[in-house]
């Protein structure tokens, strides 16, 4: 049994990878985010601002396999690509940071930027149960207005 998933166009999935890029982009080289609250208070071992890699990072990195549902590779193939273009650009982001002012390159972060990329298995893992469908297509079948 297979669930569908409706599969947007193309160009607005990329979209979508350059808006999470973006933001990410601009969170990291163009502005210094501000302290806050949470920042000075530890409610576990790991810092916020590693979690906000992480959480960032597992974001583009969904992001980019979405925007590849519709490609004809394997899903193994297809993973490795995802997780290396996002590690990819967490390094690159953190050498950008080697210019801004303010800002430094961390190690730690580019570990967080790297398992924020392993966020994005379990949708290859479980790709064999779903069934994308481009969005006018999901509607003709049920019956619906395209």
């Amino acid at each position: 049994m297979s669930v569908r998933v409706p599969l947007l166009p193309a160009p607005v999935r990329w979209l979508a990878v350059l808006a999470v890029a973006g933001v990410i982009f601009y969170g990291s080289i163009l502005a210094v985010p501000p302290e806050t609250v949470l920042d000075r208070v530890r409610f576990t071992l790991i810092p916020l601002d590693k979690w906000r890699h992480f959480l960032a990072y597992g974001a583009f990195a969904y992001a980019l396999a979405y925007a590849t549902a519709d490609w004809e590779r394997r899903a193994r193939s297809l993973a490795a690509l995802v997780v290396v273009a996002t590690v990819l650009y967490g390094v690159g982001i953190e050498f950008g940071q080697s210019i801004a002012p303010g800002r430094y390159v961390s190690v730690l972060d580019a570990y967080a930027n790297a398992l924020g990329a392993a966020l994005v298995l379990p949708w290859y893992l479980l790709s064999s149960r779903i069934e994308f469908v481009p969005l006018g297509q999901r509607f003709e079948s049920s019956g619906g207005v395209s």
